[in-house]
C-alpha cells in the first residue's frame, strides 16, 4: 500500500511540475423555474479548470479548480462505511493531513477506534504530493472543533456507545418506536447525560470536558438496547467570547405526547463550553418536500455567522433530498421557516473566505461546491467533482459517500477532499479512492 502511494505521488509532482493546463469556460447560468429541485448535474469539473460564471450577462465570479490529485486508493473492495467519509486538517508549519473512515457506518461504532488500522496522508507542498503520515506528526482532523480566542482549541469528542442494560438502574422509556426507545435526557445516569469536549490548550495540553446541557424536554435514544452519545454541528465563538452551536439529534415529546421528527437545535455557553442553554430549535418541516425522498428529520447542520453577524444554518433532510436553510437576525434565537434551497445533498460543509465569498460543499449523489456573493441568499449553480447522471435522466447515488471536507487556504481558496467510488486501479478494478483539489474565488 506505501509502496503504491509513494509512486502515485512522485508521479503527481512530475505532472504539476510539467506545468497544469486549465480548460476556461463561460458558464451562463439557466434559469431552472419549477424544476430547481430536480436532481441534476451542474457544472461537471473533473480536470483543472477556470469557470467564468455569469448571471444575467454580467460576471459574477471566476472559480479556479487545481487538476484533482489521488491522495490514497483502496487495494480491495471496501463495504459501505470503509475508506470513505475524508476529513482535512492543518498544522501550525501548514502540513496536510487528510484522514477517512475504516470502520461501518453504524451507531456501534460511534466513538470507537478505526475497526482497521491504517495510515492517514500528509503533504508538505500544498497538497501536489501525499505521503503516508510519520505517526509521531499530531494533527488534529476528525470531529467538530472551535479554535477560541484564547488560543484553545475545543473539539467534540465522541464517547463510545453504552448498552442500558449495563446500569443496575435505568429510567424507564417514555417511548419506544421500533428498535429506538426514548429517554429523557435529565433522567439519564449522569456518564449519559451531556457530552464531551476535548479541550487543548496553546501548549498542547489536552483536558476532557463533560459538557452539561440545560434543555427542558430533551430526549435521548437507545437503539437495540445500545445508547450512543451523539452531539453533532458547528461551534462558533461570537466577539464576546460566547460560544454558539447548531447541533443534531434533538427529539421532544410535541403537543400530541409523540416523539417529534429529528430536528436540530442551537445552545449557548458562556463559560468555555463547560454548560450549554437551550436557544432554539427548529423542527422538522412537513412540506411535502423534506419527505418525499427524505429521512423525516432536519440533521447535519452546517452554521456560519454573517459578516452582518446574521446566523445562517444549512440541514440535511435526508438521502438524496433538499438541503434547507434557515437564518437568525437575532444570534440563533428564532429563525426563519425552513426553505429547499437544493435538490440534494447530504453533510453541508459551509464556509465564508477573506474576500466574502461563501462556499457551500456537500454531495450525494456525487461531491457538490456552491458559491454565494450575497450571504446566501442566491446560490450558483453546482460544481460537480464526480459525473452521477444517465442518459435516461436517472442517477446513480452511490458514486461517492457525499461527505465532503474543507479548509481554509488563503484570503480567497480553500482545500476539499472527498471520496470517489468509481476510481479504477492499474488492473481496471473500480475501487474507492479519496481526492484533494484546491479551489479559489475571484468576485
Amino acid at each position: 500500500m506505501k509502496i503504491k502511494i509513494v509512486i502515485f505521488a512522485v508521479l503527481s509532482l512530475f505532472l504539476v511540475g510539467c506545468g497544469t493546463t486549465y480548460k476556461t469556460i463561460t458558464y451562463n447560468e439557466p434559469f431552472r423555474g419549477a424544476d430547481s429541485l430536480e436532481i441534476h448535474e451542474g457544472i461537471v469539473s473533473q480536470h483543472a479548470q477556470k469557470i467564468k460564471y455569469m448571471r444575467d450577462g454580467k460576471k459574477v465570479a471566476s472559480i479556479t479548480l487545481s487538476e484533482p490529485v489521488m491522495v490514497a486508493m483502496a487495494e480491495q473492495e471496501e463495504e459501505w462505511g470503509y475508506f470513505q467519509f475524508p476529513s482535512i486538517g492543518a498544522a501550525d508549519d501548514g502540513t496536510l493531513r487528510v484522514s477517512w473512515q475504516m470502520i461501518a457506518d453504524s451507531h456501534k461504532s460511534y466513538g470507537a477506534a478505526s475497526g482497521r488500522p491504517y495510515t492517514p496522508m500528509v503533504s508538505k507542498d500544498g497538497g501536489k504530493t501525499w505521503i503516508p503520515q510519520d505517526r509521531s506528526y499530531k494533527i488534529r482532523t476528525r470531529g467538530y472543533n472551535v479554535r477560541t480566542g484564547s488560543g484553545d482549541l475545543l473539539q467534540v469528542s465522541t464517547q463510545a456507545t453504552k448498552a442500558v442494560g449495563s446500569y443496575k438502574r435505568f429510567p424507564k422509556a417514555v417511548s419506544v418506536e421500533k428498535k429506538y426507545a426514548y429517554y429523557k435526557e435529565e433522567e439519564l445516569p449522569d456518564d449519559l447525560r451531556g457530552f464531551y469536549l476535548n479541550r487543548v490548550d496553546a501548549s498542547g495540553k489536552s483536558t476532557m470536558i463533560h459538557a452539561q446541557l440545560h434543555d427542558p424536554g430533551l430526549l435521548r435514544y437507545a437503539i437495540d438496547g445500545v445508547m450512543p452519545i451523539v452531539w453533532w454541528g458547528n461551534i462558533k465563538e461570537l466577539s464576546d467570547g460566547t460560544l454558539v452551536a447548531g447541533v443534531y439529534p434533538t427529539n421532544y415529546i410535541d403537543e400530541k405526547g409523540k416523539v417529534t421528527r429529528g430536528s436540530v437545535s442551537f445552545y449557548e455557553s458562556k463559560d468555555g463550553g463547560k454548560s450549554w442553554d437551550v436557544l432554539s430549535r427548529i423542527p422538522f418541516l412537513y412540506d411535502g418536500i423534506a419527505n418525499v425522498r427524505g429521512n423525516m428529520s432536519f440533521d447535519e447542520p452546517a452554521f456560519e455567522v454573517l459578516p452582518d453577524s446574521t446566523f445562517l444554518c444549512v440541514m440535511r433532510s435526508g438521502a438524496t433530498s433538499p438541503m434547507y436553510r434557515v437564518f437568525s437576525d437575532d444570534k440563533g434565537r428564532t429563525w426563519t421557516t425552513p426553505e429547499p434551497f437544493t435538490p440534494n445533498g447530504v453533510k453541508p460543509c459551509l464556509m465564508i473566505l477573506d474576500n466574502g465569498a461563501l462556499v457551500l460543499a456537500s454531495g450525494r449523489p456525487g461531491v457538490q461546491i456552491r458559491v454565494s456573493l450575497d450571504g446566501g441568499r442566491q446560490w450558483t449553480e453546482a460544481i460537480d467533482m464526480i459525473p452521477f447522471m444517465h442518459e435516461d435522466g436517472t442517477y446513480k447515488w452511490d458514486v461517492s459517500c457525499g461527505y465532503a471536507s474543507i479548509l481554509e487556504a488563503g484570503s480567497n481558496t480553500f482545500y476539499i477532499v472527498y471520496s470517489d467510488f468509481t476510481t479504477r486501479n492499474q488492473n481496471g478494478e473500480v475501487r474507492k479512492s479519496i481526492w484533494f483539489r484546491k479551489v479559489t474565488i475571484k468576485r
